[in-house]
């Protein structure tokens, strides 16, 4: 407990010493037209492939924008997606990468945080400039490297939009 106490201190002391000239924040986000272009086509190419598949896209704090489904998916594959786009958007990093970072079995590693999902079909969204938007999430294409092909033909067809 002294730890995470000591941690958070240091955290905002930081923050505080670096951010105080601003006492607001402007970021970007995703239009939710946008979002929804993304995961419309990242749940097509995954259907045209053959699978059932669920698409998420979450705004760069991490919250749904837009959740879809399969008609035949599984219970799960919403959730899942969505997660998936969470721990994208949290992690600024592609869970195909987090996956081989995670160390499992290991108690204290990154599948023991509540909501992480380190398997591959998850992708942050960038701007041109690199900031970070969110993350798009596929689940239930017949694996972590084809969900994140499927991810990545969402993140395609947005492409043209993103400045």
């Amino acid at each position: 407990m002294l730890r995470v106490l000591i941690l958070i201190t240091v955290f905002l002391s930081a923050g505080s010493a670096n951010s105080q000239s601003n006492a607001t924040h402007t970021v970007e986000v995703l239009d939710l037209q946008v979002a929804m272009k993304a995961a419309l086509r990242a749940l097509v190419v995954c259907n045209e492939a053959g699978h059932q598949v669920g698409a998420s896209v979450v705004d760069r704090f991490g919250l749904e924008q837009v959740t879809l489904r399969s008609n035949l998916g599984g219970a799960h594959v919403a959730d899942t997606a969505r997660r998936k786009a969470w721990t994208a958007a949290t992690f600024n990093l592609s869970t195909l990468e987090l996956d081989k970072v995670a160390e499992s079995g290991e108690p204290w590693g990154l599948r023991t945080i509540p909501g992480v999902v380190p398997l591959g079909g998850g992708l942050p969204i960038r701007s041109k400039s690199g900031q970070l938007l969110g993350g798009i999430g596929v689940a239930g294409g017949g694996g972590g490297e084809n969900e994140a092909k499927c991810a990545q033909a969402g993140l395609d067809a947005i492409a043209d939009q993103l400045e």
